[in-house]
C-alpha cells in the first residue's frame, strides 16, 4: 500500500514534549519518516498505516493530538451519521496518484462484523469491505483504482451489513 504524508496538530510546548512523541512513534513498522516541529506544535507522518492508529500512537505521548489532513494531496472528507446518530465516522478520500485514491477512515456504532462500503451514484469501492470489531468500530485504510476524488465530491457513502 502506498505512503502518504499526514500532519497532525500535537499540543508541544519544549523539548522534552519532542522527545515523548519521537518515543511513541520510533521502530513502528509502517512508519517511514516523521517530521516535528515544536514551534508550530506539528508532526507530519509518512506512513502506510491508517490515520487513526497513527493518532492513538501519538496520543500515547500523553499529548493532545488532531488530525489536520493529509499534505500536498487533492482530498475529500466524508462526515457519516445514520438518522439516530448511533453510526458516526469520517472517512477520507486522497488522490495519491492519477490512478489511485486512498480511503481511510473510521466508524463507530456498527455492529461487529464485516460491512460493505459503497460510493452512491458512483460505483463501488473494489475492495470495498471493512470490519467492525466487538466495541463496533472499523478503522480501514484502502486503496482502490477506480474511485478518484473529483469524481466523489457531492455523492454519498454508504456502510451497509452486507459484505
Amino acid at each position: 500500500m502506498s505512503s502518504t504524508s499526514i500532519e497532525f496538530a500535537v499540543q508541544m510546548t519544549c523539548d522534552s514534549c519532542v522527545n515523548s512523541v519521537k518515543k511513541a512513534l520510533q521502530n513502528v513498522e509502517g512508519i517511514k519518516n516523521v517530521d516535528i516541529n515544536l514551534e508550530k506544535q506539528s508532526v507530519v507522518i509518512d506512513s502506510n498505516l491508517p490515520t487513526l492508529e497513527l493518532q492513538k500512537l501519538l496520543e500515547s505521548s500523553g499529548k493532545k493530538v488532531a488530525v489536520k489532513g493529509f499534505a500536498g494531496s487533492t482530498a475529500a472528507v466524508s462526515i457519516l451519521e445514520a438518522g439516530d446518530k448511533s453510526i458516526q465516522g469520517v472517512v477520507r478520500f486522497v488522490q495519491i496518484t492519477p490512478k489511485s485514491c486512498l480511503i481511510d477512515g473510521t466508524v463507530d456504532g456498527l455492529k461487529p462484523g464485516n460491512h460493505g462500503i459503497y460510493v452512491h451514484e458512483c460505483g463501488d469501492i473494489s475492495q470495498g469491505q471493512v470490519s467492525a470489531a466487538e466495541d463496533g468500530r472499523a478503522a480501514f485504510r484502502l486503496e482502490d483504482n477506480i474511485i478518484s476524488v473529483p469524481d466523489i465530491i457531492g455523492r454519498s457513502l454508504v456502510v451497509t451489513d452486507e459484505e
